[in-house]
């Protein structure tokens, strides 16, 4: 009789120890599509956002040229000038960008990647079995707070 109980009992452990690597098999597969679709979403946007931004830089560096032509009364000064500009600052990329990139884009990604999904309470999962002293088949309670009367049951013994 008290080996059959036994071994029931590690049946249902195994039976929950499965169901307990399945969820959590799932629980990682969603938390990992909810952070690649996070990244999805923000790679499209800022693909988006350069674009525009391309475009206004152009605009803005064709303006800026013509202006300094027409104030240096040299038809290609001015495109000369913002050219070299942007050759200072992509050399200045060259040699210090990959630093400033990564201490501007790691921090903030490695907090949103490495965070929880959510900061809600763990819920325990309905599949898991009480536990019981195998000797009486009483339920073993660590702890439990009864909110209607406010007693405390602590290792079976009610204070």
């Amino acid at each position: 009789m008290a080996f059959e109980k036994i071994s029931e009992n590690l049946h249902q452990l195994n039976e929950n120890i499965k169901s307990f690597a399945q969820s959590s098999a799932e629980y990682y597969k969603l938390d990992l599509f909810n952070k690649s679709m996070k990244g999805a979403t923000a790679a499209i946007k800022g693909a988006a956002i350069a674009f525009f931004m391309l475009f206004a830089l152009i605009f803005i560096s064709v303006a800026v040229a013509i202006l300094l032509s027409d104030l240096l009364d040299s038809p290609s000064s001015g495109f000369f000038i913002v050219a070299g500009f942007y050759l200072l600052i992509g050399l200045f990329f060259v040699f210090f960008g990959s630093k400033v990139i990564t201490n501007a884009l790691l921090p903030p990604a490695s907090k949103k990647f490495f965070s929880e999904p959510e900061n809600k309470p763990k819920e325990t999962h309905p599949e898991f079995t009480e536990q019981t002293d195998f000797r009486t088949d009483e339920v073993i309670i660590k702890e439990e707070v009864v909110a209607k009367d406010e007693v405390i049951i602590k290792d079976n013994e009610r204070i």
